[in-house]
């Protein structure tokens, strides 16, 4: 792994490091963001994004990553392989690109690697589905944020860590399975509090209809769970 303090902070404010590690046959590209003052003594609780099947940069996870670090913690954003700054491998896979982004995340001087977060939007649901019990052995999240759903109340299942769901009343997978059916499914299994979200006036990535800007109130139920999750004062 190369790691290196740029300038480049993509409309951040805090510190910016660019991460260059390796995927699955192919060198990838990604960046954590967190604030310069009040680091905790471990290191910052830590959001790993995993991306939607449409993005195409980390600039696409900017309102996550100033979410984060306006609540004190750490944010990684990755390119996935062809985007950004990531390379292009003919070869390999984007599971395992994951997986070794993660592995990478975690073990980052600036983060607390008991307090990890994973955020995963629409099929990156179904990706962190599949490979959750990989991911686990490396570190098990404190808890899991599924924005834009994709997981029912059996897939969903697999993962069993605390979570938030958050979908918009106008994605085309029906909230009352994919956000209150599954999350009160899953809340009873593990023993968890339920949680759910569902955003109204709203594209499937959360973004208003009438504008290219996060919904305020996911916003405000993503910040509340964070808040009771990772113990933030």
């Amino acid at each position: 792994m190369v790691s290196n303090r740029t300038d480049d902070s993509l409309g951040t404010v805090g510190a910016s490091e660019i991460v260059n590690f390796s995927g699955d046959n192919v060198r990838l590209s990604g960046q954590i963001d967190y604030p310069e003052s009040n680091r905790p003594a471990n290191g910052y609780p830590l959001i790993f994004v995993i991306q939607h099947s449409t993005s195409t940069s980390i600039t696409d996870f900017e309102h996550i990553t100033t979410l984060g670090m306006t609540m004190g913690m750490a944010v990684f954003r990755w390119d996935k392989r062809g985007t950004g700054r990531s390379g292009n491998g003919a070869n390999g896979s984007v599971e395992v690109d994951t997986l070794r982004a993660y592995e990478q995340a975690i073990k980052l001087p600036s983060v607390d690697s008991s307090r990890i977060i994973i955020f995963a939007q629409s099929e990156g649901t179904l990706l962190l589905q599949q490979e959750y019990k990989h991911l686990k052995q490396s570190q098990k999240p404190l808890g899991i944020i599924l924005a834009s759903n994709m997981l029912d109340e059996k897939a969903v299942l697999a993962l069993d860590a605390p979570l938030h769901i958050i979908v918009s009343k106008n994605d085309w997978n029906d909230w009352r399975i994919y956000a209150e059916k599954a999350s009160d499914t899953q809340a009873e299994k593990y023993g968890h509090e339920p949680s759910f979200y569902v955003a109204t006036n709203t594209n499937r990535l959360l973004m208003y209809t009438s504008g290219n800007t996060f919904h305020k109130a996911t916003e405000t139920s993503i910040k509340h769970w964070l808040t009771n999750t990772c113990q933030i004062s």
